[in-house]
């Protein structure tokens, strides 16, 4: 199992449904005011996959901030 992690809830809400699709077990939670974490499993390449596209970020990545 590995996390990925997200800035609100809902931006996790369509990587969620499609993780589930997959037949991947997902679980978010929050941490803090402004992370909430998906632990998803199992882990693998596909997942790395559905976060470039679906979006998230990997514990590690440098998170861009925010354009206005």
């Amino acid at each position: 199992m590995s996390t990925i992690q997200f800035a609100a809830d809902e931006d996790a809400a369509e990587l969620i449904r499609e993780l589930k699709a997959e037949g991947f077990s997902a679980n978010l939670r929050q941490v803090s005011d402004q992370l909430w974490e998906l632990d998803v499993d199992p882990w693998d390449d596909r997942v790395v996959a559905m976060v470039d596209v679906y979006g998230g970020w990997l514990p590690g990545d440098e998170r861009l901030p925010d354009r206005e």
